[in-house]
């Protein structure tokens, strides 16, 4: 097994080791593997000293238990989401976030972890499998309804699915980004109310939107906006979901709005048990994303690109590894 360990941005090492596989476990030849902002972000960060990154993977099976019911060369999707067992509690960890991650060309999973792909969903298709699945968690933690306002802080590719899901729930997306060129991809995919804070004035376009009852739920899946701006958009004992693996900025939060409107706050930061969903979500083409990636490379380019980051942090959206 190779694997790309990031030390820090001066040291990047190709590990390499014997792959032993477990019963119960499926031995997997990574095909695709892509990072995202959140990758880019802990490279330079020391307390991920650890890492191996990537979080999303389209891989072939190598070896399996013959009742796992994955055929040998079988194309599959990886579930990062791991079910452990901390300080005498159930927790879960991500691949590629809280333990190394996929960015490696052979692994060996929980066979929980593993998913066969149908021939309708290609490999740029199904590396987005686990932005779904964290995205339908989050709206199966909502108290809404047909019909309700959610306002969605952040085009990130998070942000940009969430919008799509809440069309696809038969809700009303508000998406807010200072980014005009992911605004136009969601308006392509006809997210129609896209707003950006560098021209409009968030609280009055919101009002406008919504008939002066404000949005029922704002979901925070970027950093475009301060947490606080965001909270202002939401009615009176409304929704504010945290959405994403780590929110890199330390915003200060206006606990003073909170009290008064009585809001209820949560986070969810993964798509644990809903990647079987996100799957059928892709195979029936109710999610758009084309346009995501921007940058490819081969595996063996993986240091160069790790410098061209250090220098340029925010040139890339998504970037694809191929195997």
């Amino acid at each position: 097994m190779k694997a790309w360990r990031i030390e820090n941005l001066k040291d990047v090492k190709l590990e390499e080791s014997v792959l032993q596989r477990k019963e119960g476990e499926v031995k997997v030849k990574l095909a695709r593997v892509a990072l995202s902002s959140t990758d880019f972000a802990f490279f330079a960060d020391e307390k991920h000293s650890f890492y191996v990154p990537g979080h999303s993977a389209v891989a072939h099976v190598s070896e399996a238990d013959e009742d796992s019911g994955l055929k040998l060369g079988s194309r599959v999707v990886i579930s990062p989401y791991l079910n452990v067992v901390e300080h005498g509690a159930e927790t879960v960890k991500t691949m590629g976030v809280d333990v190394d991650g996929l960015l490696q060309d052979f692994a060996c999973l929980p066979q929980e972890n593993v998913f066969a792909l149908p021939d309708g969903i290609d490999d740029e298709e199904a590396i987005f499998a686990e932005y779904i699945a964290m995205g339908n968690k989050v709206f199966a933690s909502l108290d809404s309804e047909k019909g309700d306002y959610i306002v969605i802080v952040g085009a990130s590719t998070l942000g940009l699915i969430l919008g799509q899901l809440a069309t696809y729930y038969q809700m009303i997306p508000i998406l807010v980004d200072m980014d005009a060129e992911k605004l136009a991809i969601a308006e392509k995919w006809d997210i129609y109310y896209t707003l950006n804070p560098t021209y409009d004035d968030l609280e009055r376009k919101v009002e406008q939107i919504t008939g002066g009852r404000m949005s029922e739920v704002a979901i925070i899946a970027g950093e475009s906006v301060p947490l606080n701006t965001a909270l202002r958009l939401v009615k009176n004992e409304g929704q504010v979901i945290l959405a994403g693996y780590v929110l890199k900025a330390k915003q200060p939060v206006d606990t003073d709005v909170i009290l008064k409107k009585q809001l209820v706050m949560r986070g969810v930061c993964n798509g644990e048990g809903e990647m079987s969903s996100a799957i059928n979500l892709l195979a029936n083409k109710a999610i758009h994303t084309e346009g995501l990636i921007n940058h490819q490379i081969d595996f063996e380019e993986f240091p160069k690109f790790v410098d061209e980051c250090a220098k340029y942090p925010h040139k890339f959206n998504k970037v694809l590894i191929n195997f």
